[in-house]
């Protein structure tokens, strides 16, 4: 059974008392060595001098001449004894190592029986020794008396007790532990407040459970099928999974960490950052043989803007089924258009028929015949794409069917692999435009009901014309055509433009609109390439069948 790791607190404390007591050992032990031996030099210098000092104290010097203690001398020592506290001991002694003082009265008179004053007898200046002397000093300061013709007469003798040097060293210990101790608690306090700071960034996790929770997150991330790339403020790659370098074709171990445009030059993701807005469903043109549609997300920090996110998704199979059933549905309104028209059709026929009219029913025959073919022939020779020609064919025959006419520019045209829009794209701006159009006009009482369709495509811009002979848009309709749920045709109605718009705003073009009451309706759908988007186009030649019309 593994027991579970400290906490970052725990750790934090015991790294920092482990620090403090490591460096508290360490100048502990330097720091005392240098102030011990400091103190005892300073020791030194004080027993000598007090030795020196008392050497050439005239009460000293007559009492070693007259060779007997005075009675003022012994007051003057043992006050000096008693007060100075760097002095356990003070001896006078003749040069016949007699003692003519000493703390203890009984030994006045005896004879001093060290040997370190043999130096200062044989004429050396003042000295310390650490000889431990009859009276139990361990460290003694002697000093030479001379008499007033200048002959040494004897020595003087100033000492401390072992005593006295151990408790300076303890003294000196016991303020050093009293400071680590110190330093301790504050190195604690500064750990406890350092490792709420850490949990804080930590979003309160320990490390390894935020590790844990961090890798577990970057599985899930690369087990999405939806490709998610991230960069920061900088526009360098931070993240990428496995499904976003297969749909970009990178290699997602060399492309994190370099600049966005250095691995993927036509991105457009780096825009959010200047925007700082979403957006959602951008077909990425950059890419040819594969359908993605991104959602660009801004990434914010402390609330500023500091990267943004890309999430793909590869929508290629869907396209593509999409624009099988697309194409069936319009080939089948179209079908079904054609049903009803030929049915009125073999009706007229019959009628002539019955009526003994034989060559002209020949003749109408043949002449629907010509005009179909030849509307339907130019629209598929015009327009490339197949959803959009049928959804064209099927509108025309629809629009027939009411008594609408509706014409395709002869200028138009449309590749089939055109870049611009997807087709299911094409198909929603068209359908619901042109649908628009056919309810008006039918709900209309005029005797001109035209729709014309303009289709104009260049290396740098698409245009999308859709326009009608209807009455026009009311007034207090023009400026909120775009919402969802606003029409004029009842309640439950008013989502065909607000797809229009939303389909544009994702491709980044411009919708215009000319609606003149009683006139008609003008829908203009243009769009850019991104490099151009700032600069003026040079634009298709295109007039509008409400000009050509004069």
């Amino acid at each position: 059974m593994s027991l579970s790791r400290p906490s970052i607190r725990a750790q934090l404390m015991r790294l920092s008392l482990i620090i403090v007591l490591s460096s508290l050992v360490i100048a502990l032990t330097g720091t005392l060595y240098l102030t011990l031996r400091s103190e005892r030099h300073a020791m030194d210098n004080s027993l000598l001098n007090s030795a020196s000092i008392l050497s050439q104290v005239p009460l000293v010097r007559e009492t070693l001449e007259e060779g007997a203690p005075a009675e003022d001398l012994t007051d003057f020592l043992d006050q000096t004894t008693s007060h100075v506290s760097d002095i356990d001991l003070i001896l006078i002694c003749g040069k016949d190592d007699t003692i003519y003082y000493a703390p203890d009265a009984k030994d006045i008179g005896t004879a001093y029986t060290g040997t370190a004053q043999a130096d200062i007898l044989a004429g050396a200046g003042p000295y310390t020794s650490n000889e431990t002397g009859p009276m139990g000093s361990d460290h003694s300061a002697y000093a030479p008396v001379h008499g007033t013709d200048g002959e040494l007469i004897g020595y003087v003798l100033v000492g401390i007790y072992t005593r006295s040097m151990t408790a300076l060293t303890l003294s000196t210990v016991i303020r050093f532990v009293g400071m680590g101790l110190i330093a301790a608690v504050l190195a604690s306090l500064l750990a406890l407040r350092l490792s709420k700071s850490i949990k804080e960034s930590l979003m309160g996790y320990e490390p390894e459970v935020l590790t844990r929770r961090f890798l577990q997150r970057e599985d899930i991330l690369e087990a999405l099928e939806e490709g998610v790339m991230a960069i920061d403020k900088e526009k360098n790659i931070i993240f990428l999974n496995a499904s976003a370098a297969q749909m970009l074709s990178l290699d997602q171990k060399t492309a994190v960490g370099q600049p966005l445009h250095t691995v993927y030059p036509r991105s457009t993701l780096d825009r959010i950052l200047r925007t700082g807005r979403a957006e959602y469903n951008v077909s990425m043109s950059s890419l040819k043989d594969v359908r993605v549609l991104a959602d660009r997300l801004p990434l914010y920090e402390n609330g500023k803007l500091a990267g943004a996110v890309g999430i793909f998704r590869n929508r290629t199979e869907v396209t593509q089924l999409a624009d099988d059933l697309t194409g069936v549905r319009h080939m089948v309104e179209a079908m079904r258009a054609y049903t009803h028209e030929f049915m009125n059709k073999l009706h007229v026929i019959l009628g002539l028929l019955q009526i003994g009219e034989p060559e002209k029913a020949q003749e109408y025959i043949m002449d629907i015949s010509r005009t179909q073919q030849q509307a339907v022939r130019r629209i598929m020779v015009q327009i490339r794409e197949p959803s959009v020609a049928a959804l064209l064919v099927g509108k025309t025959s629809r629009a027939n069917e009411l008594g609408i006419r509706l014409t395709l520019d002869r200028e138009s045209a449309l590749r089939e692999d055109s870049p611009w829009l997807s087709p299911d794209a094409y198909v929603t701006l068209l359908g619901n435009l042109i649908e628009n159009a056919i309810e008006s006009l039918d709900r209309s009482a005029r005797e001109n009901k035209e729709i014309a369709v303009s289709i104009r495509e260049s290396d740098d811009a698409l245009l999308l014309c859709v326009e009608d002979t209807g009455p026009g848009i009311p007034v207090d309709l023009r400026g909120k055509l775009f919402q969802r749920g606003i029409s004029s045709k009842g309640s439950g109605r008013g989502t065909g433009l607000a797809l229009v718009r939303e389909i544009v705003d994702a491709y980044r073009g411009e919708i215009r609109v000319e609606s003149e009451s009683g006139v008609g309706t003008s829908f203009f759908l243009t769009f850019h390439r991104e490099d151009d988007a700032k600069t003026e186009k040079e634009w298709i030649p295109f007039v509008s069948s409400r000009d050509r019309r004069g």
